[in-house]
């Protein structure tokens, strides 16, 4: 798949709020795929603080190389994928084909759904002025809307939109309206408990804690989803969200314990947990933070996906819009993707989605993914844009380009399915009781006078309208790497020491020349770090967030300057695996690896393995004297070699540090690994240094390490 991750450059030069380059760069410098550079000014938002003018590089549908875009519109009344038909269940389902997630139509065609969020008029009193002159009434204005929608390729409404009307105007349309209504079962249930209040953009509760242990709440639900029956035969509901932004988090172990009421349920049930775990109040960790969040979290999935399931079961249960720091919280996520079909994901923040984070929520969920907010503000609107976390830029055109680009970076991931832009009308700054975060700023489709911004929907319909033949383009390798093949591989093999975790420089974070990374179509991309964020060891899923600079990255930087030659690389590495889920078939890491090499095979031919392992079994492996260990190593790439039917592959060891507990691993297994596997050798750790962890290698000694790996490639491959 051919990755989206930005690649920052500084051009000195650009005076404009956007600039195009004469160069290109790959995007992210991963995807071998190649665009013209474009930079748009921006302002981006952090709670709290003014920030300044920033520039981020930004690649629309126009700019990249080798993709034709589609000029006529080929998609159903849903928007989805006419060209294969697969099973119709009269529904909207999702379904997983091959790595990527799809949702169903009712149809049997594959979707992914694109919505605008607030699909309803403004109050203000220009609003209705507008509107009255404009439309009169209702359904006019949601006729004419949902037309005008669909030439832009948006073919149904999110969270807070005119249901009913859209309900009502389905029934005699022959281009259906999809919507997805709100429950609210906690925030509607908190206004019956008392004690919740309006914050920007959500509901805020005692101490930031959700009702959830309250034994009434799970008979409110109930009582509250029998509304849902007259819905369960409606072909154009999408799914239902249960509530938005609720707080979360790792807070809320100590603010149920917080709470002034000792008898409060919440309380109760936190006071419980932790007993459970038999730690005392002064001694919990963030460890036991997370994990009481995910207890708060499936306790409330629990409740609410039951009682949406047992009144309406043909539909999508679409989760509870996870925002700040609950979407980035893997007992939350993982707590989320056990009771809903789609993960819903409220992002802000981020100029370009996190490729590691979504990586997160793909292992952690096990379900697809659906962004429900995110939107950008243009000052020639004429609004202040004081208000709401999107990212600010200059023009309408920026704002197309900032959509471009996000959802580019959002199709590149297979997990998502679709995205909610936030909303269909600006900000009224006359507007009485309204949301703080919503009072003066350009967030809209159309402004107050119910006009669209030309340049900027032009950009969102253009991209709409490609969305299926930019999944094609992503995920089919780029002829830049094909023209390349077949190329020398290396395999990359072993612990977190292998994978890296010393922070990667901001001069190492871009692409590598002429080095090729295997990626999780079996393809490969231009190379750049972190190199293992590929790994398909299902426990490596920890790492992600923690990987650094690898040996790898020097090794292959090495190897590509002396042989001058396209090189491909494949990795697999897990921290903290011991060699008993390595040495042979039937393990885990052994058959992940075998399978992840023999893709590689496919582009060319394994000219060695390189592999760094050993600190978890150090201490078992002095109790035989490393007899075990050695056996198992021996094993180990003996089954490689005979499995690639590559019976001379060259291994190279690597040491593990020259901490003293590591000495006798070093001297009996690394130094002596020519002694009982043929055609290898090893290379030393002297001159190294570890992280504060005592465990890790910093930067520069893995790229220290690399070099030297290059050193006995060349030797042994020179034999």
């Amino acid at each position: 798949m051919k990755k989206l991750f930005v690649l920052i450059v500084l051009f000195s030069q650009f005076i404009n709020s956007q600039s195009q380059a004469n160069s290109k760069n790959p995007i992210n410098g991963l995807s071998g795929i190649y665009y013209k550079p474009l930079l748009v000014e921006s302002k981006p938002w952090e709670k709290g603080k003014d920030l300044s003018w920033t520039k981020f590089e930004t690649c629309i549908v126009q700019n990249l190389d080798g993709f034709v875009i589609n000029k006529s519109k080929t998609q159903s009344v849903y928007g989805s994928d006419i060209s294969t038909k697969f099973k119709a269940t009269g529904f909207f389902r999702v379904e997983k084909q091959g790595k990527r997630w799809w949702i169903i139509d009712p149809f049997g065609y594959r979707n992914i759904q694109v919505a605008v969020n607030s699909l309803r008029p403004g109050k203000s009193e220009k609003n209705n002025k507008e509107f009255k002159k404009q439309f009169g009434e209702l359904k006019k204005w949601l006729k004419s809307t949902i037309d005008s929608l669909n030439k832009i390729g948006i073919y149904g409404a999110g969270s807070w939109s005119e249901d009913e009307l859209i309900r009502e105007i389905n029934k005699d349309s022959k281009t259906p309206f999809t919507y997805a209504p709100n429950l609210n079962f906690m925030s509607s249930y908190g206004k019956k408990h008392g004690g919740t209040y309006q914050l920007a953009g959500n509901t805020g509760y005692p101490n930031q804690t959700i009702f959830v242990f309250d034994p009434e709440f799970e008979q409110f639900c109930d009582e509250r989803a029998k509304e849902l029956i007259q819905n369960i035969n409606d072909p154009n509901l999408f799914g239902y969200f249960s509530d938005n932004e609720l707080p979360l988090g790792i807070d809320n172990l100590e603010g149920y314990l917080k709470l002034e009421n000792k008898s409060d349920a919440g309380y109760l049930a936190a006071t419980k947990w932790l007993e459970s775990k038999g730690v005392s109040s002064e001694k919990i960790t963030d460890k036991i933070r997370e994990e009481f969040a995910g207890f708060v979290a499936d306790k409330y999935y629990a409740i609410v996906s039951k009682a949406i399931k047992k009144y309406d079961p043909n539909h999508l249960y679409l989760g509870s819009r996870l925002h700040g720091s609950a979407k980035k919280t893997e007992s939350i996520i993982a707590a989320s993707g056990k009771y809903c079909d789609i993960l819903s994901i409220n992002y802000y923040g981020d100029w370009s989605p996190n490729p590691t984070l979504i990586d997160v929520w793909d292992r952690s969920a096990k379900k697809p993914f659906i962004v429900t907010e995110f939107y950008t503000k243009a000052m020639d609107a004429g609004l202040a844009n004081t208000t709401g976390a999107g990212f600010t830029v200059h023009t309408q055109t920026d704002k197309g380009y900032a959509y471009q680009h996000f959802c580019l970076n959002l199709l590149n991931s297979k997990s998502c399915v679709g995205w909610h832009y936030f909303k269909y009308q600006d900000n009224d700054p006359t507007a009485k009781n309204v949301d703080p975060s919503n009072t003066d700023s350009n967030k809209g489709l159309v402004n107050n006078s119910f006009q669209y911004y030309k340049e900027f929907v032009k950009l969102m319909k253009e991209f709409n309208d490609n969305k299926y033949q930019l999944i094609q383009y992503l995920e089919t390798e780029s002829p830049n790497v094909k023209a390349k093949e077949p190329m020398d591989i290396i395999f990359a093999i072993g612990q977190s020491n292998m994978s890296g975790r010393g922070e990667i420089p901001a001069e190492d974070s871009v692409k590598m020349t002429d080095v090729f990374l295997l990626n999780k179509d079996g393809n490969f991309e231009p190379a750049a770090q972190p190199l293992n964020k590929y790994s398909d060891i299902e426990m490596a899923i920890k790492e992600l967030k923690l990987q650094g600079v690898s040996p790898s990255y020097s090794c292959m930087l090495n190897l590509q300057k002396n042989l001058k030659k396209p090189l491909g690389l494949v990795m697999n590495a897990q921290g903290g695996s011991s060699i008993k889920l390595w040495f042979k078939p039937g393990k885990l890491n052994y058959d992940a690896s075998l399978a992840r090499a023999k893709e590689a095979q496919k582009h060319g031919k394994l000219v060695a393995i390189i592999w760094n392992q050993g600190s978890t079994d150090n201490k078992d492996a002095q109790a035989d004297n490393f007899v075990t260990y050695k056996a198992n190593l021996q094993e180990m790439v003996a089954h490689f070699r005979q499995d690639l039917n590559e019976p001379n592959l060259p291994f190279i060891c690597g040491e593990l540090s020259e901490r003293p507990d590591f000495i006798d691993f070093n001297n009996n297994v690394v130094r002596k690994i020519k002694e009982f596997i043929p055609n290898s050798d090893f290379v030393t750790a002297e001159g190294t240094k570890l992280l504060e962890d005592n465990i890790h290698y910093d930067a520069a000694s893995a790229k220290l390490l690399g070099e030297r790996y290059a050193q006995k490639v060349l030797e042994l491959t020179k034999k």
